[in-house]
């Protein structure tokens, strides 16, 4: 099958990619960096050709600071500029890769985004799959990256039940050639808390660094206190846990 992965660079469409290549799959990679850009639509028309399924995990990451308006123009452009060209195109499936949580609370910047995405995508001509994901291992120590302020940072204190990558990345490319599911929610196998996983990246990293657990200065806000982000019970929790993530990562052989 050929499959367009609109985002096909990034952290989980890099991985996306290859496993669709392995399995006997011709993934076309759509990114401004192979001459399509979803916001003004050139190039999209000659990508898409032939493709009988549209992934998208294009856009900023969790911890964007671009205001929530920006965002929300950002993919809501995106989605109607892919659902058009994938509809001209013929494909018969729209996968967009979207949050867990968006539905509950305001939430950062990105989950204005992603909600104005989703409708986007849902109003298209192509049915869509909506895969709503927790967040990935990494947006702890990504978040005292983002605070950081001299030796210190400020880390809120949520809960999250964070994504492989990897594991993320398995299951759009079985998503993405099978038929069109409306939404599915995925997740990691175990509940972490934020500042401790930020802690034990930086410590694993060897990076020293004061870490305050504040809401204060941070993309979430006290609204995403208690279990907002954590998935539904029908959620599907995917395999790799934060500890072997870390352990795989940043702790030498």
């Amino acid at each position: 099958m050929r499959v367009a992965v609109v985002g096909g660079t990034g952290r989980v469409g890099r991985p996306l990619v290859g496993l669709l290549r392995r399995a006997g799959h011709e993934p076309v990679v759509v990114a401004r960096s192979t001459g399509a850009d979803v916001v003004t639509g050139r190039g999209l028309d000659g990508a898409l050709a032939g493709c009988a399924s549209v992934v998208d995990v294009s856009g900023p990451s969790w911890l964007s600071t671009r205001s929530p308006h920006e965002l929300e123009r950002f993919f809501a452009a995106g989605a109607d500029r892919v659902a058009a060209a994938a509809r001209r195109a013929g494909a018969e499936h729209h996968v967009v890769l979207s949050v867990v949580g968006l539905d509950r609370i305001a939430g950062p910047p990105l989950f204005a985004g992603k909600r104005a995405q989703e409708e986007r995508a849902r109003r298209g001509a192509v049915r869509t799959t909506v895969v709503r994901a927790t967040a990935p291992h990494e947006v702890g120590a990504d978040t005292a990256a983002l605070t950081r302020e001299g030796g210190s940072a400020r880390v809120p204190p949520l809960l999250v039940q964070p994504v492989a990558a990897a594991d993320l990345a398995e299951l759009l490319a079985r998503v993405a050639v099978g038929p069109p599911r409306g939404l599915v929610e995925v997740a990691g196998p175990r509940t972490e808390d934020l500042v401790d996983m930020a802690r034990r990246t930086l410590a694993a990293r060897r990076e020293p660094l004061d870490l305050h657990a504040s809401w204060r200065g941070t993309p979430f806000g006290a609204d995403a206190a208690g279990e907002v982000l954590l998935p539904g019970p029908r959620a599907q929790l995917l395999e790799t846990t934060f500890d072997s993530w870390l352990l795989d990562t940043w702790v030498p052989a």
